[in-house]
């Protein structure tokens, strides 16, 4: 057997937590949103710390804007680090991305100028985060819909000077990359290479929609959690198993969460795959040996 296991699980979510108690076997993790825990109900909170000890919990985040051109909120991050420690969690994530400016909440992920300047401001903030929660930090890469005219590095540049500097891991989303490739045609597969190797810890996978546009020859994907996931990210996440080796594989399900059969399909696609790299890696193994 390979040494190294690659565990699948889902993103928690309140709205179905019935259906995710009765089907705890199927999951190695649940991922679970800080912010929820945060602003969500005494129920909500209680329901989602109760699933502590009964699998292993993730924590990610989506409230840090670790891009916004301020200082972080640190009695925001102190709340994180009380949670995570409440679930236990072996790692803490955000996106590398701004949702709001000083005064204005955006209600969006917005990409960064990809700049050496900005990487720095950044590099300083993921050592914020790491000096007040002691597990390790891992940035996701985000869909976009536009590029900031002033930028200069490539994503995989990007996020791996931001890691090398700060100790950062990534959480590699594989869905938004897929949606990036193909809106800014550019090949996601050169991008998984151009990433430093063992930098990507865990995975999201999710299925978004196509968006029609004016013009029926330039369709664009949005990342809208809704639907299963296309066969082209399965075959992206054989690509960065072998590559990277992450720890964690989570399915995102945001919108028609009642297609509970689809979500369990998508679970069993992602096993497969992750089954079909742990055979190859024992083959090589016995090859080797013999």
């Amino acid at each position: 057997m390979p040494s190294h296991l690659v565990r699948v699980g889902l993103a928690y979510r309140f709205a179905v937590d019935d259906w995710v108690r009765a089907n705890l076997d199927r999951f190695d993790v649940l991922e679970v949103t800080v912010d929820h825990c945060i602003h969500g109900g005494a129920h909500q909170r209680e329901q989602i710390f109760d699933l502590v000890g009964r699998v292993p919990l993730n924590a990610h985040g989506v409230g840090l804007s670790i891009g916004t051109d301020v200082p972080l909120d640190l009695a925001y991050l102190d709340q994180v680090a009380i949670i995570v420690e409440r679930l236990k969690a072996p790692t803490y994530s955000e996106h590398l991305a701004f949702t709001r400016v000083p005064g204005r909440d955006l209600a969006n992920l917005l990409p960064l100028p990809k700049t050496k300047e900005v990487a720095e401001a950044v590099v300083t903030k993921v050592r914020t985060v790491r000096s007040h929660i002691p597990v390790p930090f891992l940035l996701e890469n985000i869909s976009y819909v536009f590029e900031w005219p002033d930028s200069n590095m490539s994503d995989a540049e990007f996020l791996n000077l931001i890691c090398r500097e700060s100790g950062a891991g990534i959480l590699l989303d594989i869905e938004n990359l897929y949606l990036n490739s193909v809106n800014h045609r550019f090949d996601p597969y050169a991008f998984i290479d151009a990433l430093s190797p063992g930098i990507v810890r865990e995975v999201h996978m999710a299925g978004g929609i196509v968006v029609q546009q004016n013009n029926p020859q330039r369709l664009f994907l949005a990342d809208s959690h809704s639907h299963p996931i296309p066969e082209e990210t399965l075959d992206l996440l054989g690509c960065v198993i072998e590559r990277h080796a992450p720890s964690t594989v989570v399915l995102e399900r945001d919108d028609r969460l009642d297609a509970v059969d689809e979500i369990l399909v998508d679970i069993a696609r992602i096993r497969a795959r992750v089954s079909q790299w742990s055979e190859g890696v024992h083959d090589k193994a016995v090859g080797a040996s013999a």
